[in-house]
Formats: structure tokens, C-alpha cells, sequence
């Protein structure tokens, strides 16, 4: 069963990568201290200017983008699961399954921004912050999203147990108190 990935390791850099490649004319020399923060200095010898590093700041933006989008889905629908003791906890369960299916995305978008990151404060480019800050909202924002997720499933989770084992509590002491009543009611 093939999943479709939103965002894979590098992916952001790739396009950036091609797309420098592409108008590589332009290009001047420069940004060497970057290199040791890089998975592959070598290719970073074209991002030689602001222009490459916003392009891949770009990249990371929408693909960061897209995974809130979809977390927020996730979360309206852990949002919206009923926790009732006769609700079944698939509903639930399956809620954290789709979220674990993002789970590879999330990991290669957060090595992929912290690499960024590493890479445009060792550059020269004067404007740095606002694309470093701007990821840097991204992420604590996507973590939010995450913690939302699970916190609700959890809670969820237990309410249904806890309802259950209240209903099974009540059950048993209902039938004791039953079969306490006929012994009484056999004994006279």
C-alpha cells in the first residue's frame, strides 16, 4: 500500500537546488561557510546569493503550509469524535492512525528547516531573520497541532474507558445487589 508523501527529506532544498541550477547565470561567488551545515555542501556551491536561500525558504514555507492544513483537518476531526461509553474507539484510533501517517513528513520538514536554518545564519545575506523567524513560527505551530491532536485523542480515549468501566461497575453491583435480594427473598 504506496502512500503519497506531502514532504520528504530535502525536498525544499531540491527545488531551490534546481531552480539556482536553471539561472545558475546569475550567480556570484561566496556563502562557503554555510557548507559545514549542509548534507551536501557540494551543492551549495550555486547558493550564492539571497536568492537561492529565499527560494528554499520558500519551499519550506509551503510545504509547512500544506502539513498545518492538513493537521488542522485531523485535529477538527479529533475535535468533533464523539467520546460517549457506546462510541467504538475506532473512530479515534483511526484519527491517530492518519496522524501517524504523517509522521515521516513531519520529522524530514523539521531536520530540513533546522538545516535551513543553520545554513542561512552562516550566510551573509542581511534580511536572514524574517525567513528564519517565519519557519520558526511554522514549526512551533505545527507542534502545537500535534500536541492538540494527541492530547484530544487521549482525552477522548479515557473518557470512553472510564465511561465503560463505570457502566461495567454499575452493571456488576446491579446484579449482586439482585442476587443479594433473592438470597435474602430463598432464605425466609
Amino acid at each position: 500500500m504506496g502512500k503519497n508523501r506531502i514532504y520528504t527529506k530535502h525536498q525544499a532544498f531540491n527545488t531551490a537546488y534546481a531552480e539556482l541550477k536553471n539561472n545558475s547565470k546569475d550567480l556570484n561567488d561566496g556563502f562557503d561557510r554555510p557548507k559545514k551545515y549542509h548534507h551536501a555542501p557540494d551543492k551549495l556551491d550555486i547558493f550564492t546569493s539571497y536568492k537561492g536561500y529565499f527560494y528554499w525558504s520558500n519551499d519550506l514555507y509551503a510545504s509547512s503550509t500544506l502539513l498545518i492544513g492538513l493537521l488542522r483537518d485531523i485535529y477538527d476531526k479529533s475535535e468533533k469524535a464523539k467520546s460517549s461509553w457506546s462510541d467504538k474507539k475506532n473512530k479515534l484510533n483511526s484519527i491517530l492512525e492518519e496522524f501517524d501517517q504523517l509522521r515521516p513528513d513531519l520529522e524530514d520538514l523539521y531536520d530540513d528547516i533546522s538545516e535551513f536554518q543553520n545554513c542561512m545564519l552562516a550566510t551573509d545575506i542581511n534580511e536572514k531573520q524574517a525567513q528564519i523567524e517565519a519557519l520558526s513560527d511554522q514549526v512551533r505551530y505545527l507542534a502545537t497541532l500535534e500536541n492538540k491532536i494527541i492530547e484530544t485523542c487521549n482525552r477522548k480515549l479515557y473518557e470512553i474507558s472510564s465511561s465503560r468501566i463505570t457502566y461495567a461497575n454499575l452493571f456488576i453491583a446491579v446484579v449482586a445487589l439482585l442476587i443479594s435480594a433473592l438470597s435474602l427473598y430463598s432464605f425466609r
